[in-house]
């Protein structure tokens, strides 16, 4: 067996203390958790929608829980769900965003989330749809850039901002406070 020498020369020692000190500051940077959002990302339709990490409560597969059709409620109001002895209401958010309907598929799911509002009079939990299973996300708060014109003004009404490569960040706490998505009759 071939033993290998362990000692490095000046410069090779130079060379990897200058490596290490950019690496070390590179995991400083991402550990300031003021500039970093932690964001639950997910796909309605083509496009991929990111949301607060802390407001989700739990995400389950559609399939795999019982939901019901409410008659005499909006277009977004998908349903019902009991989950674990509670009901709640499943919102379509692109519907209410006024995206194009899409068929639920295998890969649907719903993310259970909660956060306060005035509107409901307290805090709101729902589950809201995804296209796929959600991926949680760690976005620097330097790469996130104000909302795009291009996006209809009923969608950049509830947009904290949009990354470089087009993830939607969604206010989702202004989003709930609506009070057009409280249906009261």
């Amino acid at each position: 067996m071939e033993h290998r020498n362990l000692e490095t020369k000046p410069s090779e020692e130079r060379i990897l203390q200058e490596r290490a000190m950019v690496l070390s500051t590179a995991l400083t940077g991402e550990i300031e958790e003021d500039k970093i959002l932690r964001l639950v990302t997910f796909h309605l339709g083509e496009e991929r929608y990111g949301v607060d990490s802390i407001l989700l409560q739990e995400i389950q597969p559609l399939k795999a829980v019982g939901w019901t059709p409410v008659p005499c409620t909006p277009d977004f109001i998908m349903g019902a769900v009991n989950l674990r002895g509670r009901i709640y209401s499943i919102m379509d958010i692109a519907c209410y965003l006024g995206m194009p309907l899409r068929p639920v598929s295998e890969t649907t799911h719903l993310l259970r989330v909660q956060c306060e509002s005035e509107t409901a009079g307290g805090d709101m939990e729902l589950c809201i749809l995804s296209d796929d299973v959600p991926e949680v996300t760690a976005v620097p708060l330097a790469e996130v850039q104000p909302s795009l014109t291009t996006l209809s003004s009923r969608v950049r009404d509830f947009v904290r901002g949009i990354r470089g490569d087009l993830l939607v960040i969604l206010d989702l706490e202004r989003l709930l406070a609506d009070p057009g998505i409280v249906v009261n009759e």
